[in-house]
C-alpha cells in the first residue's frame, strides 16, 4: 500500500514531492489521459490511499478534442473511484497567445467538467487554474518556464493549495 499517489504527465513528473512525505510520482513527461488510462492498473496495483490527479494539457497541445478527453476522464474517474481521497487538480493555462486561445478556452471548459465530475463522484477539485491565470486568460509570465512547464515559484503555489486540502481531506 502507498499512501500517496501523484499522477499525471510532466507537470507532475518534474517536481520533487518530497515535502509530501512517503509518496510515489507517477507522472510521466508527455502523457495523455489515453496514456494513463493504459498504465492505470499499474498505479491502481499500489493500493493508494490518497491520489492526487492532473492530467490533459498534452492532450490539448495534440489537438484532442473536448468530448473525447471528458469520455476518458469519465473513464479514469470509475477506475479511481474506490481510492479513499482522490484529489483532482485543475488544468492550468498555457501563455496567452493567437495560437493558443483555443487551447486555453478548451482548459476553462474541461475545468467546469471536472469540477462537476468532483462533485458527482465526491472527490475534491482543487482549482489551482485561479491561482495561476493572468488576466489574459494564460498562465501567469512568472509562473512558466516555457509557456506550459512550470517555474519554482508555481510549484510553491501547486503545494501550498495541496496541502490546505491534504489536511482538510486526510
Amino acid at each position: 500500500m502507498t499512501p500517496l499517489i501523484f499522477l499525471g504527465d510532466s507537470l507532475t513528473d518534474f517536481h520533487d514531492w518530497a515535502n509530501f512525505g512517503e509518496h510515489h510520482n507517477a507522472g510521466i513527461a508527455g502523457d495523455t489521459a489515453d496514456g494513463l488510462l493504459y498504465r492505470l492498473h499499474y498505479t491502481l496495483e499500489k493500493k493508494p490511499e490518497t491520489l492526487v490527479l492532473m492530467i490533459g494539457i498534452n492532450d490539448l497541445l495534440q489537438n484532442q478534442d473536448v468530448e473525447t478527453m471528458k469520455r476518458n476522464y469519465k473513464k479514469i474517474f470509475d477506475q479511481v473511484e474506490a481510492i479513499d481521497n482522490v484529489l483532482i487538480l485543475s488544468l492550468l493555462p498555457v501563455q496567452a497567445m493567437d495560437q493558443t486561445s483555443q487551447i486555453n478556452e478548451s482548459v476553462i471548459v474541461l475545468n467546469h467538467f471536472l469540477r462537476s465530475e468532483c462533485a458527482v463522484k465526491e472527490f475534491v477539485y482543487i482549482d489551482l487554474y485561479s491561482l495561476m491565470v493572468d488576466k489574459n486568460f494564460g498562465i501567469k509570465e512568472e509562473l512558466t518556464s516555457d509557456g506550459v512547464h512550470l517555474t519554482p515559484k508555481a510549484y510553491r503555489v501547486w503545494e501550498e493549495a495541496l496541502q490546505h486540502h491534504l489536511k482538510n481531506s486526510l
